[in-house]
């Protein structure tokens, strides 16, 4: 997967399809080279979403960070994903996450099985039919058995994961990884020594193998009110283990540890760092107007390429 110069992030969360749409077109007249996308339970599909942001981005590659793999069978993911990228020239990148027990038991009403296993089974799928067409996988948790004939454009592979079984598994299936609160200090020590370990068990090169760091980002007046919002959707994640454990594996982290909310200094200062510890930062634009979300892409980035 090549590595974009000025990726973003353009959240599904906005009430009216302008406010998507409009960020959509805003970050394709600032140079913005890949847009990403998260999925929510109270929010659209973001599969149908990423449509409409290849559509009105059209230089831009979209990818989902990520899909929760509960949602949708494997067979069902790949052609839809299979389909995203044949309809624009390969510029789809598929993000896929196991997600948590709340969501898989409470809200969906499933018996979710082993992270790992319930993973490496779903990834054999996918990757079947996005490598040759063709799946004959039966499983514990996941069997399909059958072709693809659509016009097979490939699509990369993204996995979410934090801990290092799930990088690993992310390693041996895909071309990346999606890091979410996150420190510099947690990257540079958990997650790049286990993924350039895993890239020399598995036979790949570190240099073709992407970390992206997901951050919050906002410049502008409202700075105050943005970390302080943000400090809340930090408080809820705490309540999720995995969260907890990332953000509690050197004492208790703030919020400003995991953003990067403040001047377009001290955004390019927090984008070296992450970048030093092993990750490509990505910025999500925090903020409701179409102004904010332009000022801290320009922040990050600096103005449009001419």
């Amino acid at each position: 997967m090549k590595p974009a110069e000025r990726p973003i992030v353009i959240s599904p969360r906005f009430g009216l399809v302008e406010e998507l749409t409009g960020r959509a077109e805003i970050a394709e007249s600032l140079g913005v080279d890949q847009i990403w996308l998260e999925q929510q339970p109270d929010q659209r599909d973001s599969l149908v979403v990423a449509a409409a942001y290849l559509s009105h981005a059209p230089s831009a590659t979209v990818g989902t960070a990520v899909l929760p793999v509960y949602t949708r069978h494997p067979a069902s993911m790949a052609q839809a994903a299979l389909s995203l990228a044949d309809l624009s020239g390969g510029r789809f990148v598929l993000g896929l996450g196991y997600s948590h027990q709340f969501i898989n038991e409470y809200v969906l009403g499933l018996r979710q099985g082993p992270p790992i296993a319930v993973m490496r089974e779903y990834l054999q799928i996918v990757t079947g039919l996005i490598d040759t067409g063709t799946v004959m996988s039966e499983g514990r948790y996941f069997t399909a058995r059958m072709h693809y004939v659509g016009t097979r454009t490939t699509t990369p592979l993204v996995l979410a994961g934090l801990r290092p079984h799930m990088i690993r598994l992310a390693v041996e299936f895909c071309e990346g990884l999606v890091l979410w609160l996150c420190t510099p200090r947690y990257i540079a020590e958990r997650v790049t020594p286990i993924v350039e370990q895993a890239c020399a068990d598995f036979g790949k090169d570190p240099a073709d193998f992407q970390v992206i760091s997901l951050l919050p980002t906002y410049t502008g007046v409202n700075a105050g009110k943005a970390l302080e919002q943000f400090s809340q959707t930090v408080r809820a994640y705490r309540l999720i283990p995995h969260y907890r454990y990332v953000m509690e594996a050197y004492g208790e982290v703030d919020a400003g540890d995991l953003c990067m909310i403040g001047t377009a200094d001290y955004i390019q200062d927090r984008m070296a760092a992450f970048r030093a510890a092993g990750s490509t930062p990505i910025v999500s634009p925090l903020g409701d107007s179409f102004e904010e979300f332009a000022d801290a892409i320009v922040a990050a980035y600096g103005p449009a390429p001419s």
